[in-house]
């Protein structure tokens, strides 16, 4: 395993009263690409590509999900760790007032795994405020030749904090496997009408 820590920053963690609870996830899937994910079943899913998670409408505070999985023109391999992620540490610097807090990078096996919080200025002005400050933290995962990002964004300050449970837990059941198969014992069946659902402690609901 082959691990590039930035030792300058730290994973905050938001005090117990911010925490937001979950009853459930539900699995997303590419079977195209052959990944899948788990989010909470309160929030809300608009597929497409790339494909969106929404929190609730009556959450405190609103924040997005973006998922997206692609082909590569040619597959990456362990050797590529630094390389892949001075790119997309990179690719982040050149976003507006971008401020990189966090990078975290590593290589197990086939799969490649970069990761970067950061903050940065909004484009527009959004909810009346001129100089709204966002924080994403992204997650890119490469599997052979195939690139899967997960970018969790919200305000900066207390909106993310509340949402960074939920991300954790977000970016922490991206998979190249199908999580659907926890439930029905079988992979990437293309007939399933609704999204499988999985208990908050990894049971099979109804």
């Amino acid at each position: 395993m082959q691990r590039l820590i930035d030792p300058g920053g730290t994973w905050a963690s938001p005090p117990p009263s911010l925490r937001p609870s979950f009853t459930g996830f539900l699995v997303w899937r590419d079977l195209e690409h052959k990944v899948s994910i788990l989010y909470p079943r309160e929030w809300s899913v608009q597929e497409g590509n790339p494909t969106f998670l929404h929190t609730p409408d009556g959450a405190p505070f609103r924040a997005t999900v973006t998922l997206r999985a692609s082909r590569l023109p040619a597959a990456a391999e362990p050797g590529d760790l630094e390389v892949l992620r001075d790119a997309l540490s990179g690719g982040v610097a050149t976003i507006r007032g971008a401020l990189i807090e966090r990078v975290d990078a590593e290589a197990v096996a086939s799969l490649i795994d970069v990761e970067i919080e950061h903050t940065y200025d909004a484009d527009t002005p959004v909810d009346g405020a001129e100089h709204a400050r966002w924080r994403r933290w992204l997650r890119v995962m490469y599997q052979r030749d195939v690139q899967f990002s997960i970018s969790a964004e919200a305000f900066d300050g207390e909106a993310f904090e509340y949402w960074r449970p939920a991300f954790v837990s977000l970016m922490r059941m991206a998979i190249f496997a199908d999580w659907t198969a926890e439930v029905t014992g079988r992979s990437w069946e293309t007939h399933d009408l609704a999204p499988v659902e999985i208990g908050p402690q990894g049971e099979a609901t109804e």
